[in-house]
């Protein structure tokens, strides 16, 4: 009999499926006069590093605007609404994760 309190579990949060290649997004031939997304995952300092990335945009191109968002946790994926609504205002976007 196997005494389970002393049985160590491992666990593999790789997943199972097998989704293909990733394929990326369509890129503008240009970032002069677009409206540059930043979505944070809420972690520290997430929100401080895309500003500090959107002022270099800045100084590059001719950025029309910015829109933040914030999926409010880093644990869980924002929800397909709040994305759709963030895209449906930005051209481009970036994403990170800080501390």
């Amino acid at each position: 009999m196997t005494n389970l309190e002393n049985m160590l579990v491992t666990l593999d949060p790789r997943d199972e499926n097998d989704h293909g290649p990733a394929l990326l997004a369509p890129r503008p031939p240009t970032l002069n006069g677009k409206t540059l997304g930043l979505l944070s995952n809420n972690k520290p300092h997430s929100e401080e590093l895309l500003r500090m990335i959107a002022a270099i945009m800045k100084e590059m191109y001719d950025i029309k605007g910015t829109v933040e968002y914030n999926k409010g946790s880093h644990q869980w994926p924002a929800s397909s609404e709040a994305l759709k609504e963030f895209a449906a205002k930005c051209d481009v976007a970036i994403h990170a994760t800080a501390e």
